[in-house]
């Protein structure tokens, strides 16, 4: 399998995307390389992580995923090739990886050994891709590391506290649609939750329900169209804590950002209540 990702911070008005396709191509010509985003904010590694969470498993197993945000050769004190779930990733190790795995997940992670011939991140990135599709071991392209010896992103970690009565996490990406996603996972809401009451505490909101769908209303009371531009809180496709505005349209009605103040990094926090 020769499938390759890119998920950069370049953007497409530029000659970055294609300069670094280019090179890929000229060293493993029979490379299929695939579009993730070029449109993560700004050297916003959390962005990276989620995005490319979201896309991964979706390719054939033994693809290759090439992360270049904050991923400058010289800026960097170090680089990694991740194996996960079957996957390869190629990151610097600033982080990127704690979205995409934890400490309990099986992982096999190699601190790159670069080449004198690397002078880049992406000559680097290229000669591990072309080792991999040689079907070289990972273990032999650098020292092999345990998950917790990497840079780890602490904004990516909600905090439970210790009576476990609330979760504390915060937004880590905001989509297309002006959605807010937090760090908040479904799996990890209800297993706090444990049956419990909750209030959701974001900016200067509370509220005690999360929609099940967008349309999750009380028709009784109000139709739908009188719903338009309410705050809601749903799970979305990848099971993430979302806030977000019913029908939300950025020129009309407005989104999280521009109607709430919500922004990336903002708190949110979950009491439980008996």
């Amino acid at each position: 399998m020769s499938i390759i990702t890119l998920t950069t911070d370049y953007g497409i008005k530029d000659h970055f995307v294609a300069s670094v396709k280019g090179k890929i191509l000229t060293e493993i010509p029979q490379a299929q390389i695939v579009d993730v985003s070029h449109c993560i904010d700004l050297y916003n590694i959390a962005n990276a992580s989620y995005v490319l969470f979201g896309a991964y498993s979706n390719f054939p197993k033994g693809s290759l995923h090439m992360v270049l945000v904050e991923a400058e050769m010289f800026d960097q004190t170090s680089f990694l090739l991740t194996k996960f779930n079957d996957h390869f990733f190629l990151t610097a190790n600033n982080g990127t990886i704690t979205l995409l795995a934890t400490a309990d997940d099986e992982t096999e992670i190699v601190d790159l050994k670069i080449p004198d011939f690397c002078n880049d991140t992406v000559s680097l990135y290229t000669y591990v891709a072309n080792e991999l599709f040689k079907n070289v071991s990972c273990s032999s392209l650098g020292t092999k590391i345990n998950y917790n010896d990497c840079e780890l992103l602490v904004e990516l970690r909600p905090k439970i506290a210790d009576d476990e009565n609330s979760i504390r996490g915060s937004v880590i990406y905001m989509d297309h649609y002006g959605n807010a996603v937090t760090n908040i996972s479904k799996e990890l809401f209800e297993r706090v939750r444990n049956g419990r009451k909750y209030v959701i505490n974001a900016v200067k909101y509370r509220i005690n329900r999360i929609n099940e769908f967008y349309a999750d209303f009380n028709t009784e009371s109000k139709t739908l169209r009188e719903y338009e531009g309410d705050m809601l809180f749903i799970f979305n496709d990848l099971d993430f804590l979302q806030m977000s505005i019913y029908k939300s349209d950025y020129e009309n009605v407005g989104n999280a950002k521009t109607l709430f103040g919500v922004s990336y990094r903002d708190t949110v926090i979950i009491e439980f209540t008996e």
